[in-house]
């Protein structure tokens, strides 16, 4: 039993080194932290002097259960703070340049169709759907965004915010579910 267990944690570990390389020699300006799991790396994309620091999650699908689609495209001079979970399964992330993101934001592309009838748990259905972000976006700590939400232009999302509708451009929103606080003047 703890065989099996070092030896899947030498897979992962393997795997990892992989993803940096793979970051690294093909996104030369990118600054990474340490403890970043990226899954599906191939479908990985970002833009110059992207920052992604310790303990993030990026999964660019890839899995049989989201139809093995899915991605992370993060633009440029983007900062992704510690702790983040990124979930571009089954469908895809897209984000603009100068993206601020601070500790625990999670953006998800996909969940459980809860509504549907389920016969057997482990095969859930499962609902896709792109999450676009906006330039020069702001997530405050803990966000949370569901799958389809289109977030635009300089948006403002309050800490430990749960988003799951659009956010209008130049609009700060917070709260769970998030709502409209108000217009900024830029």
């Amino acid at each position: 039993m703890m065989i099996k267990y070092f030896i899947r944690q030498f897979k992962l570990f393997i795997a990892s080194i992989k993803a940096n390389i793979y970051v690294q020699s093909n996104f030369p300006t990118a600054i990474l932290g340490k403890n970043i799991e990226i899954y599906n790396y191939k479908k990985l994309q970002l833009g110059k002097k992207v920052s992604i620091q310790n303990n993030v999650i990026l999964h660019c699908g890839g899995s049989s259960w989201c139809n093995y689609s899915g991605s992370i495209s993060i633009g440029c001079q983007s900062v992704i703070s510690s702790n983040c979970v990124f979930w571009g399964c089954g469908a895809n992330i897209k984000i603009g340049k100068n993206f601020d993101c601070a500790p625990g934001v999670k953006i998800f592309a996909s969940r459980t169709a809860y509504e549907l009838k389920i016969e057997y748990p482990a095969l859930n259905p499962h609902i896709f759907e792109d999450v676009v972000i906006g330039d020069n976006v702001i997530c405050f700590s803990n966000v949370v965004i569901g799958p389809g939400v289109i977030i635009g232009n300089g948006a403002v999302i309050g800490a430990n915010s749960l988003v799951l509708s659009d956010v209008p451009e130049n609009t700060i929103v917070g709260g769970s579910p998030a709502k409209i606080i108000r217009k900024l003047n830029r």
